[in-house]
């Protein structure tokens, strides 16, 4: 006998492909997003967990967004910016400045040592119809 323990709801749109799952045995949900999108789903459950309330101060500021309007909503680990219909997701960590400016000699030691800050992982841009129907999707999958 195969016990199911997942539930998984696969959803596409245009710019961007996601898996709604939920672990029945953990009684947690997840989302899966593609690479490039990856982000989005870890700042989301980051900042906004799985109740599915928690969407909605987010959902009614993005629905009462203007197309030539501006926003940001600074989180826990996240800067989510929006300008001209196009969302802008940054981890926390790409805005520290160091103290001390690097010297040309040591910038060049840094690039050939592989050792300057990776950038994968951290940052995400997609469409702000994207991310509405991304979160609207996401909202009822954990309220259902």
């Amino acid at each position: 006998m195969i016990l199911q323990v997942a539930e998984l709801l696969r959803f596409w749109n245009f710019n961007m492909e996601y898996d709604f799952i939920y672990d029945r045995h953990t009684g947690q949900f997840s989302i899966r997003l593609a690479a490039e999108h990856e982000v989005l789903g870890r700042f989301l459950l980051d900042e906004f967990g799985q109740q599915a309330g928690a969407y909605l101060p987010l959902l009614q500021q993005l629905s009462e967004l203007k197309p030539s309007q501006s926003m940001q909503y600074q989180g826990k680990e996240f800067l989510l910016e929006i300008e001209n219909g196009e969302v802008t997701l940054n981890h926390n960590t790409l805005f520290s400045e160091t103290t001390e400016q690097l010297t040309a000699q040591q910038q060049q030691t840094l690039a050939d040592d592989d050792l300057q800050l990776d950038q994968q992982g951290m940052t995400s841009q997609c469409g702000l119809e994207d991310l509405q129907k991304l979160l609207r999707e996401w909202q009822q999958f954990l309220a259902d």
